[in-house]
């Protein structure tokens, strides 16, 4: 048995009495990922359409791992028809809202002492200092960032942690537009040497590091800008 699905049915097994629609939901969407290849995925997801980017974008949105199988299948269905790109990006946006959501109540049924059993007390002290610090941008810079950033563990940290549900919310709606809109955009122009790249797990990981790195520095950047304007303000008064 691989190790994510040994972290799901250990998951499941918390998850089943106390959220049991999150359970069904989740256990659905794992067993029809184990059943499918990438293939047989790019087939129903040409017969479906954009529409089946929604039930992926929640699953990629949840503590079971993708691998970067949303990006991939986004860029390719904007890449084949580039003019409804817009409406791609939108399904994979509007999954990723709704699988944000069930991933923030999960972490505030669960609470903090379900995260720590799973990624250890320093991780999750790490993202409780983020949130509490960086707020909106928190939760922000890990949707825009590409795989392999821990996305959903900030996602759990939304909801163990208490940060409002509103602003949660808009911060996943405009960094996962954003990100998905830039994507098709780029699957649309460049077509199939854009998916070709992106098949190739290494090149892959090096752009998303180096993208990623660049948000967290960006958002520390403007946070520390904004605190240092704020000051001046606060002492005249």
């Amino acid at each position: 048995m691989l190790i994510a699905d040994c972290f799901f049915l250990h998951s499941a097994h918390h998850t089943r009495v106390r959220y049991p629609v999150l359970s069904s939901i989740l256990a659905f969407l794992w067993q029809a990922k184990k059943r499918a290849t990438p293939s047989e995925s790019m087939v129903f997801l040409r017969h479906v359409g954009g529409i089946g980017l929604v039930p992926l974008a929640i699953l990629d949105s949840s503590i079971i791992p993708t691998f970067g199988s949303l990006d991939l299948f986004t860029a390719i269905l904007a890449a084949r028809t580039p003019t409804l790109w817009l409406y791609y990006a939108a399904m994979s946006t509007l999954g990723a809202v709704i699988g944000a959501v069930i991933t923030y109540r999960m972490g505030k049924k669960l609470g903090t002492s379900w995260m720590e059993k799973k990624a250890g007390k320093k991780r999750v002290k790490q993202v409780e200092k983020s949130i509490h610090r960086w707020g909106f941008g928190a939760i922000f810079v890990p949707c825009i960032a590409p795989p392999p950033f821990p996305t959903a563990w900030f996602f759990l940290g939304g909801g163990a942690f208490s940060f409002e549900i509103k602003k949660f919310v808009a911060a996943v709606f405009v960094g996962r537009a954003l990100r998905y809109s830039l994507l098709c955009l780029a699957a649309a122009h460049y077509g199939r040497r854009l998916t070709v790249y992106l098949r190739h797990p290494s090149r892959f990981i090096v752009i998303s590091l180096i993208v990623s790195a660049a948000l967290v520095l960006a958002v520390y950047l403007i946070s520390r800008w904004r605190h240092g304007a704020l000051k001046p303000q606060a002492a005249s008064r």
